[in-house]
């Protein structure tokens, strides 16, 4: 589905969002300037402010893409099997595809250096309603009753937080200490049982009916803002224009 109605101004927005990645990728947010990204996308210096005022929105514009392409995969994975919305299974399914995406993987990993001011711009989809992983999420879960008792929503939310960003990192932290390397599934699988066996219990009868349909909405509104920051970015509107 197309974002704005001129097939060639996205088409342009999206060439621009594709060279910015690479280099990022590639060189570092010290690095880039917006001439290597025009140069690299075929245009003019000029046009590139024709949709983004500063490199910061213009990479954040290219995280915002990449994150709103996982949102859509786990709302896709939530309609095949509504127990994907319970906590162990959410935060693998973000961890996997975070990990499988070279852009997402380097932010989710600590490599703040590289990104600069983006990483703290698009980390911080952490505490906003962009974050899928919410505090709205973890109440949902504790109000279900599908959370173990004695844990507050803040608590939950703190504690999940922790060792999510704990597999996130690890491998930056511990370099060549670890001598058997292990594949992404297989860290997947001891992060969503650490979380499961600390913090859930089954799901009672019916809460999978309440939970699912309200996961799904929260992830839809996640999405829905990525693609406004797109939509306003191809009709060269600033990023003040909306709030995350």
């Amino acid at each position: 589905m197309r974002l704005y109605d001129s097939e060639a101004r996205q088409d342009r927005a999206e060439r621009i969002l594709d060279a910015a990645r690479d280099l990022l990728l590639k060189w570092g947010y010290k690095r880039v300037t917006i001439d290597d990204i025009a140069t690299a996308a075929g245009i003019g210096k000029g046009t590139v402010y024709l949709h983004w005022k500063t490199r910061e929105e213009l990479y954040l514009a290219v995280m915002l893409r990449e994150y709103g392409g996982s949102i859509d995969e786990m709302i896709d994975a939530i309609r095949r099997d509504p127990r994907e919305a319970l906590l162990h299974r959410m935060a693998r399914m973000k961890y996997v595809i975070g990990m499988k995406g070279p852009l997402l993987r380097s932010v989710l990993g600590g490599q703040l250096e590289q990104f600069g001011k983006v990483a703290g711009s698009a980390s911080p989809m952490r505490g906003t309603r962009l974050d899928v992983i919410s505090a709205d999420y973890v109440r949902l879960l504790v109000d279900n009753g599908t959370i173990k008792p004695g844990y507050t929503p803040d608590e939950l939310f703190y504690a999940v937080g922790a060792i999510t960003a704990g597999f996130y990192v690890v491998d930056a932290m511990i370099g060549g200490m670890v001598q058997t390397e292990l594949a992404l599934d297989r860290k997947a699988d001891l992060m969503e049982a650490a979380i499961r066996k600390a913090f859930e219990v089954e799901p009672p009868p019916g809460a999978l009916e309440v939970i699912a349909p309200a996961v799904l909405k929260i992830l839809g509104d996640a999405a829905d803002l990525c693609r406004v920051f797109l939509r306003n970015a191809y009709e060269g509107r600033s990023r003040k224009e909306e709030s995350l």
